[in-house]
């Protein structure tokens, strides 16, 4: 099971605001009734029912109803099952996957004269664009469902209902049964899943009083034909997440943060030594070497490679340093994610440039794990010599 936790809020393709820890996903899926009511065992007209949250483990353990995906699979054919979404917003908080199901759980608000009568999920799956986790893949960012468009990837194949009377919940819990048009496995990659909902039909409550959308596409991956959520991110401001990266700012003593989460890094072709100043025909001097991350956990990871120089009496570090609040999505396979990295030593430093003499450098790739927290992966060190003036001409 992967679990994913949101971090800040924004509109659809951004990413949400931090939340709880998410309930565990059951292991095993038990029958039982239709949930009727606010699925907390409430009165509905008790004042303790106004706006209190679902409860998501009777989600999990709830029966589901089969969804007929023809107007994705045959677009044109069929209507919109969702004639209006303009009656709500759910904000996505956290993220659970297991085999072919999800389930996310949001905070729901509805309009003033919106109808509350249970929670009927919709959503549309589209692959991410492969230079932007955060987009859709071309072809996917209009309307789908419609003459012409693509048929998506994955669709809704089944989920849980619930009908209600009374105030709507705070925080809803979606449970979703994914699949393909035709049957097949589900495809390996990269995906948004925006998800979208109203009452369940025959409710009592007309649809178009009381469709919602969600407020930003939530990350979803599938690997060897599994859903995977990506670990600590449920939806993504341009491709990245919050990160802590407190630890790699300058004048800070080098060292690893937290386990590693299972990432490793190493360093290929380290430079052993650069100059104090550019030559005439470069920008700038600095620290290279290949730097490859690599790990067992496979799809779509927060990750940033890089290198840092250190003094190497103290191992405090004077290059390389960084201070930004986010770091990138990126695809990890069986192969890693290798970069050509530089630790400019003649200008970005921590107090200018570097001065001739001895120097420590490393190769670090950060990550953050399904519950937020940042870990500092470091390779083995090299010797790294600072030689006064510029390169020669001749090299």
């Amino acid at each position: 099971m992967t679990t994913g936790t949101a971090r800040r809020i924004t509109r659809p393709g951004r990413i949400v605001a931090a939340a709880a820890g998410a309930l565990a996903l059951a292991a095993s899926l038990v029958a039982c009734d239709a949930l009727p009511g606010p699925l907390g065992g409430e009165d509905p007209s008790s004042p303790a029912a106004t706006a209190t949250p679902m409860a998501p483990e009777q989600v999990a353990g709830a029966e589901t109803v089969p969804v007929d995906p023809a107007w994705l699979c045959e677009p044109g054919t069929a209507e919109d099952p969702l004639p209006s979404r303009d009656a709500g917003t759910l904000t996505p908080t956290s993220v659970q996957a297991e085999g072919n199901e999800v389930m996310i759980t949001g905070d729901l608000v509805l309009e003033a004269d919106a109808a509350y009568g249970g929670l009927a999920p919709e959503a549309v799956i589209m692959p991410a664009h492969p230079a932007d986790r955060a987009a859709p893949a071309e072809g996917y960012g209009d309307a789908l469902g419609v003459d012409g468009a693509p048929a998506p990837p994955m669709v809704v194949r089944a989920r849980v209902e619930t009908t209600a009377e009374g105030p709507a919940p705070s925080a809803v819990t979606a449970r979703l049964v994914l699949g393909t048009c035709d049957d097949a496995p589900l495809p390996d990659g990269q995906y948004l899943l925006r998800l979208s909902g109203a009452g369940p039909e025959g409710s009592g409550r007309a649809a178009e009083r009381s469709g919602w959308e969600a407020s930003s596409d939530v990350l979803l991956d599938v690997v060897d034909g599994r859903l995977r959520a990506v670990p600590g991110a449920v939806t993504a401001e341009d491709g990245e997440t919050p990160a802590d990266l407190s630890s790699l700012g300058c004048g800070r003593e080098l060292a690893p943060v937290d386990d590693g989460a299972g990432l490793s890094v190493t360093a290929a072709d380290p430079s052993p030594a650069v100059h104090a100043e550019a030559a005439e025909d470069e920008a700038a001097a600095g620290a290279t070497a290949q730097v490859t991350a690599a790990s067992e956990d496979h799809g779509t990871l927060p990750l940033m490679t890089g290198i840092v120089v250190t003094r190497p009496g103290d191992g405090v570090i004077v290059a390389g340093a960084r201070n930004a609040g986010s770091i990138p999505l990126q695809w990890m396979d069986g192969e890693g994610v290798s970069t050509a990295e530089t630790a400019w030593t003649t200008h970005g430093t921590c107090h200018g440039a570097l001065s001739p003499g001895d120097y420590r450098a490393h190769a670090f790739a950060v990550t953050v794990d399904a519950e937020g927290a940042t870990h500092v992966v470091l390779s083995d060190p090299w010797d790294l010599e600072v030689l006064e003036g510029a390169e020669p001409e001749d090299g």
